[in-house]
């Protein structure tokens, strides 16, 4: 165990913001260009001023200004971090993986940072039967649920829901296996987990019991609750809605075919922003810039945007209903209801 001390370097992004209040009825969505370096993998807030983004390489920002500044913090590492999540402005985890390093944390296995400062100090651990630790949900400072990977076992799944009652010391491995990189859906205390063969894993008592849940695709491709009854999966093809908490799905017409950034304001008003690529005769798509579907009763209809050719939203974390942001690699967005 060791306790790294923060020293740290503000970065002022350059302001260039862009008025995109038409894309979506009701919603503005402003531009920010930033220049601090990360390739970010994970973003949260706690509430509508402070947040943190994680990245590739160790890095970890932070803003207390709702992203007009931010500064970076001294993790200590090197190590690739996926996830971040704090309880309180203190009080907070961030965790990674033990690959495609070259530092001396390479081969320890998994890594798990805590803070109890707001970032100011970190206390860093290692998992060596883990490859990787990600998808971080605390209920409060001891106890928390991830997702675990385990060393690649042929014709054997690798990915695995675990939990922890001493703040990430130690992890029990949950014998529930999940989809890679999956996420862990957390809505008014009823979590939800993508598993394998067509189940979603559902937990009403911060991850002690679980109840597998049959679903009727098989690939789950796109995820979202609303509320712990209300929610929508979709296989990029199908798309089901529950509105029992994932007893029963019925089918429902989607104009799309992924969830790009998927929110609900209310049980009728919701949105989804998508990229849209297309392949000019290269190797790759060349991106286009994205449009939004919008909703105001429930999903039963959904009216599309023109095409927004500078809009990419990239990673989006919504600490309200009526507020969210979003982080590329370039830009940082709110997106705010009017």
């Amino acid at each position: 165990m060791t306790v790294l001390i923060l020293g740290s370097c503000k970065k002022e992004p350059k302001e260039n913001k862009i008025n995109s209040g038409s894309f979506l009825q009701g919603w503005e969505i402003t531009q920010t260009k930033y220049d601090f370096d990360i390739n970010a993998r994970d973003l949260f807030f706690i509430n509508s001023k402070t947040g943190f983004v994680v990245g590739y390489n160790g890095k970890i920002y932070k803003t207390i200004d709702s992203g007009s500044s931010w500064q970076e913090q001294n993790s200590g590492t090197t190590l690739h971090l996926f996830s971040v999540y704090f309880i309180n402005e203190n009080v907070g985890f961030v965790s990674g993986e033990a690959m495609n390093c070259l530092d001396e944390d390479c081969g320890k296995g998994a890594i798990f940072l805590k803070t109890v400062d707001g970032g100011k100090t970190w206390v860093k651990f290692f998992y060596k039967d883990y490859v990787g630790i990600y998808s971080l949900l605390f209920f409060n400072e001891s106890s928390g649920l991830a997702i675990l990977r385990t060393p690649d076992i042929p014709n054997s799944p690798y990915y695995y829901i675990a939990k922890t009652e001493n703040g990430g010391a130690s992890w029990q491995m949950i014998d529930l296996p999940v989809m890679p990189y999956t996420k862990i859906y957390n809505v008014d205390n009823t979590v939800y987990v993508p598993g394998n063969n067509q189940t979603i894993y559902k937990s009403l008592d911060q991850g002690k019991t679980w109840k597998p849940l049959s679903m009727p695709i098989s690939n789950i491709g796109g995820l979202y609750f609303y509320s712990a009854s209300s929610g929508f999966i979709s296989s990029g093809i199908d798309a089901y809605k529950t509105t029992d908490g994932g007893l029963n799905w019925k089918p429902i017409d989607l104009p799309f075919s992924s969830f790009g950034v998927f929110h609900f304001y209310n049980e009728s008003e919701g949105f989804n922003i998508v990229p849209v690529s297309e392949y000019d005769g290269g190797d790759f798509p060349t991106f286009k810039g994205s449009e939004s579907y919008q909703t105001f009763n429930g999903g039963k209809t959904w009216y599309k945007s023109a095409l927004n050719d500078s809009l990419f939203l990239g990673l989006t974390y919504f600490p309200q209903r009526d507020l969210g942001y979003g982080i590329n690699s370039a830009y940082f967005y709110t997106i705010k209801k009017n």
